[in-house]
């Protein structure tokens, strides 16, 4: 049988990112998670990558949005590199709003992995 539409997709890098809460009370402490899945193990390329965390505040749309980077840190040789495929943060939010956030991961080949948006809505406290 013939290859699908779309099955050249089935192997690409791809990130599921991950809030817990995702609703809350203002401060919300919320921790995101994000999970590479279409990399190998032993992909020295994502041994210690680039990440960038971004954060549209509410109100706001993402040329505005706030970016938190941290560069690759890989200091293995390539035979002992193991490919990070797991990235959390936790930020306190204070201003009430919908906050949308994504995870931007950068390979030292240069392949990027961008997560979706995902949404943590912050209620007032009445």
């Amino acid at each position: 049988m013939g290859a699908l539409a779309g099955d050249d997709d089935h192997d690409k890098p791809k990130i599921k990112l991950i809030a817990e809460p995702l609703v809350g009370f203002t401060p919300v402490t919320t921790v995101l998670t994000g999970q590479i899945t279409g990399i190998s193990p032993t992909d020295a390329a994502f041994c210690h990558p680039a990440v960038t965390w971004v954060r549209v505040n509410p109100g706001l749309g993402e040329n505005d949005a706030m970016r938190y980077h941290q560069d690759a840190a890989c200091r293995h040789p390539e035979s002992e590199a193991v490919a990070v495929t797991s990235f959390t943060k936790t930020l306190t939010l204070h201003q009430p709003g919908s906050y949308l956030f994504k995870l931007i991961v950068e390979g030292r080949d240069g392949r990027k992995v961008e997560s979706a948006y995902t949404k943590v809505q912050v209620l007032r406290v009445q």
